[in-house]
C-alpha cells in the first residue's frame, strides 16, 4: 500500500517486488512486504499449473476416390479440437483426398494445448489393366493376356476364376472374358476382352 519498503517471498527467497516461476504443479507462494521495520501479514498467491494434454490420432490408408475418418483421443475429455488443413473442430473428420495428406491437430484443454499429432490417410491409386481382344476360327484357342499399368498385384478372372495374370482359353462361339486386377487392397475396373 506504501513503496519504498522490502520483500521476502518464500519459496526461493527473492528479494523483488515480481518473480517469474514455472513449477511443474499447483504451487503457492507468499510474500512478506517489510516498511520501516514493520512486516506485513504473509500474502498468497498461488500458480495454479493445468496438466498439458495429449492425444493419439489413428492413420488410414485408402483407394483412390475413397474416404476414410481420422479420430483423435484426448487422455482426458472436455476438451477442443483444430484440425489442419481445413479448421476442422470436431473430434473426428472424414475426408477424402486425392493423394497421401497428412491431417495435424491440437487438443486444448484448460487453456493449455496439446502437442500437434499427426493422422496420416494413404492413398493408393486404382491400378489400370488392358486386355487383348482376338479373334479365331471354331476348334482354336487363344491367350488372353491380361497387362497392368503397374505390376506386382493379383488377377481374377471371369468367368472361371483364374488367377494368373493370362488365360487360355477356345470358346465355342464368340464370348466375352473379364479381369479384376488388385494391387494394394485397391481394384481396377473389370476389363472385358470379347
Amino acid at each position: 500500500s506504501v513503496g519504498g519498503g522490502t520483500y521476502l517471498w518464500s519459496p526461493g527467497g527473492e528479494t523483488t517486488s515480481s518473480i517469474i516461476e514455472s513449477p511443474p504443479s499447483t504451487t503457492s507462494y507468499s510474500v512478506v512486504y517489510t516498511l520501516n521495520g514493520c512486516p506485513s501479514a504473509s500474502e498468497i498467491g498461488p500458480i495454479t499449473v493445468n496438466p498439458t494434454p495429449t492425444i493419439s490420432v489413428n492413420n488410414e490408408t485408402i483407394c483412390s476416390g475413397e474416404s476414410a475418418t481420422i479420430s483423435a483421443s484426448p487422455s482426458t475429455g472436455g476438451g477442443t479440437y483444430l484440425w489442419s488443413p481445413g479448421g476442422e473442430t470436431t473430434s473426428s473428420i472424414t475426408e477424402s483426398p486425392a493423394s497421401t495428406t497428412p491431417y495435424s491437430v491440437v487438443y486444448t484443454l484448460n487453456g493449455c494445448p496439446s502437442n500437434s499429432e499427426i493422422g496420416t490417410i494413404t492413398v493408393n491409386l486404382t491400378p489400370t489393366v488392358s486386355v487383348n481382344s482376338e479373334t479365331i476360327c471354331t476348334g482354336e484357342n487363344v491367350t488372353i493376356v491380361a497387362t497392368p499399368l503397374i505390376g506386382g498385384g493379383t488377377y481374377l478372372w471371369s468367368p472361371g476364376g483364374e488367377t494368373s495374370s493370362s488365360i487360355l482359353v477356345s470358346p465355342v462361339v464368340s464370348d466375352s472374358y473379364s479381369v479384376i486386377y488388385t494391387l494394394n487392397g485397391c481394384e481396377s475396373l473389370p476389363m472385358v476382352s470379347t
